[in-house]
C-alpha cells in the first residue's frame, strides 16, 4: 500500500470515529467506536497522524498493563519508558540505565518524557514531547515542538517493529566468531557497524542459553531490515530461521540479511521461544544501526 492510501485508509478511520473534524466532534460520539482511547488503559500499538499523513517514524507500543512504553521517535532508536496515570493524562518517562543514567545525573545527556492524553471524541490521543535536563539536581522540561496527535496503528497494515534493543548484534566475522565479537566489546564496548557492503550480510547474535531459557524448547527468529520484515533476495519474508546449536553455553542467532543497498541500515533479530504448549514467545531483540560500504 503507498504512503498516500495508508494516510487516505487512516484519514477514513478518523473520519469514521468522529463525524469529521477533530475540532468539532459531537459530544454524543460513542465510546464504544474508541474503546482503547480511554483513562482506563492505552495498550496497544499507536502511530503519529499529521494533516492528511501519517509519520511511520513517529510511533509507540504501550505494554499490557499500561506503565510500559516503547518509543520509536524519529529514526530508527527505540526507547523504554515507563509512565504513571495522572488525572487527565499518563506521563511517561524515559528509562536510562549505566552510562547514560549518569550522564543524565551529570547534566550532559537529557532523557525524553512524553504526556499522553486520550481524546475519544476523535479516537486519538494528543502527545507531548518533552526534553528534560537535570539542573543541580532539578529536572528541567523543555518543549519539543507542539503537541501531536496518535492514532491506533491498523492491524492490516504492514509490520513495523517497537520494541528497544535488548541485545547486541554483529555482522561480518564477529557474527561467525564469538572470540571475534568478545574482542570488538572489550576494546570499544560495542559491534563494529561498518561494513563492506555484502548481498548476502552475516549477521548474528550471541546469546547465554540460560537467559534464553528451558533447554527443552525451540528457539528461531525473525528479520527485520530497516524496522520492516526482511526478505530475501527471492522476495520471500525471513522468517521462523532456526539458532543454532548451543556450544560452550552461547546459542547462535545467525542468518544472512539480503541487503543490497549501502548506507545506514537498522538491522534486527527478534528471538522466540516455543515449548510444549505450542506458544511462540518473543525473548528478545538483537539489533545494530549498520553502515554498509560500497557498492
Amino acid at each position: 500500500m503507498t504512503r498516500t492510501l495508508y494516510a487516505l485508509w487512516l484519514a477514513g478511520a478518523l473520519i469514521a470515529c468522529d463525524g469529521g473534524g477533530a475540532e468539532e466532534t459531537p459530544a454524543e460520539t460513542p465510546p464504544s467506536k474508541c474503546p482503547k482511547v480511554s483513562m482506563d488503559t492505552l495498550s496497544g500499538q499507536w502511530i503519529q497522524y499529521a494533516g492528511n499523513t501519517v509519520v511511520k517514524q513517529q510511533r509507540f507500543e504501550v505494554v499490557e498493563g499500561g506503565t510500559e512504553l516503547w518509543y520509536t521517535g524519529g529514526g530508527f532508536t527505540k526507547r523504554k519508558l515507563k509512565g504513571e496515570k495522572r488525572a487527565n493524562d499518563f506521563q511517561f518517562d524515559e528509562v536510562l540505565e549505566g552510562d547514560r543514567a549518569s550522564r543524565f545525573q551529570s547534566g550532559s545527556l537529557a532523557k525524553v518524557r512524553l504526556y499522553v492524553e486520550p481524546r475519544p471524541k476523535d479516537c486519538s490521543l494528543r502527545v507531548s514531547e518533552m526534553s528534560v535536563e537535570n539542573r543541580g539536581g532539578k529536572e528541567m522540561e523543555r518543549p519539543k515542538g507542539t503537541f501531536t496527535t496518535y492514532v491506533e496503528y491498523p492491524s492490516n497494515q504492514p509490520m513495523l517493529t517497537f520494541r528497544p534493543c535488548t541485545d547486541n548484534l554483529f555482522v561480518g566475522e564477529a557474527a561467525r566468531d564469538r572470540a571475534i565479537a568478545d574482542k570488538q566489546l572489550e576494546q570499544s564496548g560495542a559491534p563494529e557497524p561498518a561494513i563492506a557492503l555484502d548481498p548476502a550480510l552475516p549477521t548474528g547474535a550471541w546469546i547465554k542459553a540460560d537467559a534464553d531459557g528451558d533447554t527443552a524448547c525451540t528457539y528461531d527468529m525473525d528479520l527485520f531490515f530497516d524496522d520492516a520484515q526482511a526478505k530475501n533476495k527471492d522476495g520471500a519474508v525471513q522468517e521462523k530461521l532456526p539458532a543454532g546449536e548451543v556450544v560452550d553455553g552461547y546459542r547462535p542467532y545467525y542468518a544472512e540479511f539480503y541487503a543490497p543497498f549501502s548506507g545506514n541500515h537498522h538491522l534486527q533479530i527478534y528471538r522466540y521461544r516455543t515449548c510444549a504448549d505450542g506458544t511462540r514467545e518473543l525473548v528478545g531483540v538483537a539489533c545494530l544501526e549498520s553502515i554498509l560500504q560500497g557498492g
